[in-house]
């Protein structure tokens, strides 16, 4: 068995020399997904009774497809974007079913493109869709001449569910048969904004959560029914707040619902309401069409996407910071040509993209945020190498840890719960929040010699004989330097370091002698100090690219130390 393994290592390494000698990229190649990830195929059968909070939307939508202004197109397409389990299926079904609709249009179409889009497939399943009648062409030429045919001269109206295809010339292909009808109004859905600068030519319907009140009606639907509950019990109370816990996503809420409409105990509801949702029974349900989204992502944005679940739900994460841990983690793939900070910002946009990040400017910076629940899927898919740590919780770690966020560690407790140092062997990112004030007596990260990302409460105090030194790897040091009048010596054996920041520094006066040391450090930025001089060595590091000085109100200038 021993001599297998060997050959078979030796394969790979062949197989690895070669993919690097033709230049082969991990996304090169087509992607296969697993059977049991795909969406059961859509209909345009709906029960409206069932459908709750989207009255408006549809209105919306439907002057949009209705407008004449494009009447000098033939072709008019509509794109509605958003995240999965968002309720675009449901909109495109409340549109194709009206009778407005139904009595414009000559031919209507439904096709479901959960698979790759593959044109002579499609093609045929639109010719099967209008016409009611099985196609057995499979020549494509002969497919696109029976419906150019087929439609010339009438108004066709095709609803394009769940569209992945960002292949323009896919596209163009598909449509060139249509050009004979006098009017074609096509509806897309896509949870990928690039779809939809692609192929739309009316813009793009962004489909929003729903108000927290629609939310509320469609878990009493689905909860309760037609049955008057109790309202002397809690069960409403309780309703409401697992309502607000699924973040107003459609889905998780029709699930979520369904899911105890015939339980009437409030231990159960609570139950729901205090775990998490994605260890819940209805998970399945829940997070089938975001898996969906994330197992079509390319392979490398998977690992940037997964990071973020070691913080806690509705933090606000710092483009600017996130794409630098990316970068300083190994994520983002570049060479020698190519700047890694503009690629780890064109994965953020891939990620907003996709609908799995939602990004905003504050405060003259932009922010991302996720959504609860893609924020549960990333932890879904973490499994525990990502972990933050709350104040209240006891850490459990049952496998490797990689990255741990601390929040709101508090310091008085009557029993604080032991901490698992060793699991620190394998950490390569710990940061702590602003609200950390101590930290338990085991907590003991010098043994995390693999770290690669350090930032540092502002009110953890480091003992004088604190050593960094272990901290080979490291190439991200964040600390508040409330406690230091300098910066330890040991920081300039830090040869890997790529970003120092320090940051309410009021007594820090001077920086180390040995600084240029820093062989590797590329932005150094220091906050609130003060610092008279920079001393002229740092001239010697020719890999700094950023010097930041913030409110260094006593700042002179270089001087030799």
């Amino acid at each position: 068995m021993l001599d297998q393994i060997k050959q078979i290592r030796s394969k790979f390494d062949e197989i690895a020399k070669d993919r690097i000698a033709l230049q082969f990229f991990e996304e090169d190649g087509p992607r296969r997904f697993n059977s049991d990830l795909q969406i059961t195929p859509t209909s345009h059968f709906v029960v409206e009774s069932d459908i709750i909070g989207r009255e408006c939307e549809k209105q919306k939508l439907f002057s949009l497809l209705s407008s004449e202004s494009q009447d000098a197109q033939i072709i008019s397409v509509v794109t509605i974007v958003g995240t999965g389990g968002i309720g675009k299926t449901t909109l495109a079904q409340l549109i194709y079913n009206d009778q407005i609709i139904r009595r414009k249009f000559d031919k209507l179409g439904w096709i479901c493109l959960s698979e790759d889009f593959n044109v002579q497939r499609l093609t045929r399943e639109v010719i099967e869709s209008i016409t009611r009648t099985s196609c057995g062409l499979t020549n494509l030429s002969a497919l696109q001449e029976y419906i150019s045919e087929e439609i010339r001269g009438k108004r066709v109206f095709l609803v394009l569910d769940d569209v992945w295809n960002e292949n323009r010339s896919h596209w163009e292909l598909f449509r060139a048969p249509f050009k004979s009808a006098s009017s074609v109004k096509i509806l897309v859905t896509t949870r990928n904004e690039s779809v939809a600068k692609i192929i739309q030519t009316l813009p793009t319907f962004n489909l929003c959560y729903m108000s927290e009140e629609k939310s509320w009606q469609m878990f009493q639907h689905y909860a309760f029914g037609e049955v008057i509950h109790n309202t002397s019990s809690n069960l409403e109370e309780i309703g409401k707040q697992i309502m607000k816990k699924c973040g107003m996503l459609p889905l998780a809420i029709k699930s979520i619902a369904s899911l105890l409409r015939h339980e009437r105990k409030e231990e159960s509801w609570r139950e729901i309401l205090e775990n998490e949702l994605w260890k819940s029974d209805a998970c399945t349900d829940i997070f089938r069409p975001l898996q969906i989204s994330y197992a079509r992502l390319p392979t490398y944005l998977k690992p940037c996407f997964l990071y973020c679940s070691m913080f806690p739900r509705d933090y606000r994460y710092s483009a600017k910071e996130l794409v630098q841990l990316w970068i300083y983690q190994g994520y983002v793939q570049t060479n020698e040509f190519e700047n890694a900070e503009k690629i780890g910002w064109e994965y953020a946009k891939q990620l907003c993209q996709r609908s799995f990040f939602e990004g905003r400017y504050e405060e003259k910076e932009f922010y991302f945020r996720l959504h609860d629940m893609v924020h549960d899927l990333a932890r879904w898919n973490s499994g525990h190498g990502c972990y933050f740590l709350e104040g209240d919780i006891a850490p459990n770690f049952t496998k490797q840890l990689y990255h741990l966020y601390v929040d709101q560690w508090e310091e008085e407790r009557a029993e604080p719960p032991p901490f698992p140092s060793r699991k620190f062997a394998t950490l390569r990112t710990l940061i702590m929040s602003h609200w950390v004030k101590s930290l338990p007596s085991d907590f003991n990260f010098s043994e995390a010699q693999k770290l690669r990302a350090l930032k540092l409460a502002p009110n953890v105090y480091l003992e004088p004989d604190f050593s960094f030194v272990n901290f080979k790897h490291l190439r991200y040091l964040s600390l508040y330097g409330k406690c230091f009048e300098r910066l330890p010596e040991c920081i300039c054996s830090l040869y890997n370091l790529k970003n120092l920041t320090l940051k309410d520094c009021p007594h820090l006066k001077e920086l180390p002698k040995n600084i240029a040391n820093l062989v590797s450090l590329e932005e150094l930025a220091i906050y609130a100090s003060d610092l008279r001089v920079l001393p002229t060595s740092l001239c010697e590091l020719k890999a700094l690219r950023k010097l930041y000085l913030e409110n260094c109100s006593k700042f002179e200038g270089f001087h030799p130390i």
